[in-house]
């Protein structure tokens, strides 16, 4: 009996002394050490970076170098936030002016009724080009009537964020409300080829370009003439570029223009971060976070966002990442 007894007694004893053994072991300064040491960082994957940099290099698409966001182009985005936020009473509100796309800005300015077509019957990828294209074609037109809107800031602003949402389109497409957009760049870019090719202008001279585009007589709608086949906005953004030089509707018109331009970028801009998955902005910070995902934070400071909720008689917000 007594035997039988020592058998657990003795298992329980080794036991003991290989935990007492590991708990020394771990309190040497040489596992405390290691134990201390963060794992090794093998940093961003550099290979794969560039795998897709050559992808898309081969496929005609060029990344441009950064460029730092103004401090009026910052004060632009967070004042117009601040407005939203302001006039959100709700979180119905807040969800219906987290739609907003543009549109928002076109009705305060009073031009949604000729405006409103481009942004409110069209996919958010369409709308992207389409003020992109129109964006470039006002500037230029304003350039050659000697106007210098390089010094004006709404000017600057509309140019940044438009070059930003194009860049958002090709390159990180993800970032971006589902849609063909890709399709539609590839087909714009082809449409523009043959007209440039036809009218014997060189690539390099944007000026000429965007002169003749708006020299174009749009008075039919393109689809009427080309059909759905493709899906270029070429001559779309021409009649939107056309709408904004004709709303000269006081002297001062040309300051107006390029700041109603701005404030609809931004909304665009902010309307894109909202969207955007929560998982793809914090992907993005890994590579050093994106200006989207600034603005989406923004946004969620402020309570303007569809991914957290304000509750009820408590100032707290409540983050749904289902």
């Amino acid at each position: 009996m007594l035997n039988f007894l020592a058998i657990p007694i003795f298992i329980v004893g080794v036991i003991k002394f290989g935990e007492r053994t590991w708990v020394l072991r771990s309190a040497s300064s040489e596992h405390f050490r290691d134990s201390m040491l963060q794992d090794p960082d093998p940093c961003p994957n550099y290979a794969r970076y560039m795998e897709e940099y050559s992808s898309k290099r081969s496929e005609g698409f060029r990344y441009r170098d950064l460029k730092g966001v103004s401090k009026e182009l910052k004060n632009m985005i967070f004042e117009q936030l601040q407005q939203k936020s302001r006039s959100a009473s709700n979180f119905e509100a807040c969800k219906q002016l987290c739609a907003r796309r543009g549109d928002w800005v076109l009705e305060n300015e009073g031009c949604l009724e000729k405006l409103g077509w481009s942004i409110d019957e069209v996919e958010f990828d369409q709308s992207n080009l389409l003020w992109h294209i129109a964006t470039d074609i006002c500037y230029h037109f304003d350039l050659n009537r000697n106007l210098n809107p390089d010094s004006n800031t709404n000017c600057e602003a509309s140019k940044l964020v438009s070059n930003y949402m194009l860049y958002l389109l090709v390159m990180c497409p993800f970032m971006l409300p589902n849609g063909i957009g890709l399709i539609r760049f590839r087909d714009t870019c082809a449409e523009a080829e043959e007209f440039f090719k036809e009218k014997r202008i060189m690539k390099s001279d944007t000026k000429q370009a965007c002169t003749k585009l708006y020299n174009v007589c749009t008075d039919i709608l393109p689809s009427k003439v080309k059909g759905d086949r493709s899906k270029s906005v070429l001559f779309d953004a021409c009649r939107l570029a056309k709408a904004l030089q004709s709303l000269k509707t006081e002297e001062n018109w040309y300051n107006q223009k390029w700041e109603l331009m701005s404030q609809v970028w931004v909304e665009m801009l902010s309307y894109a971060a909202n969207q955007c998955r929560w998982g793809d902005h914090a992907q993005q910070l890994r590579w050093g976070g994106e200006l989207l995902t600034r603005v989406w934070l923004i946004m969620a400071h402020l309570g303007l966002t569809e991914q957290f909720q304000i509750s009820e008689g408590h100032v707290r917000a409540k983050l749904i990442v289902g």
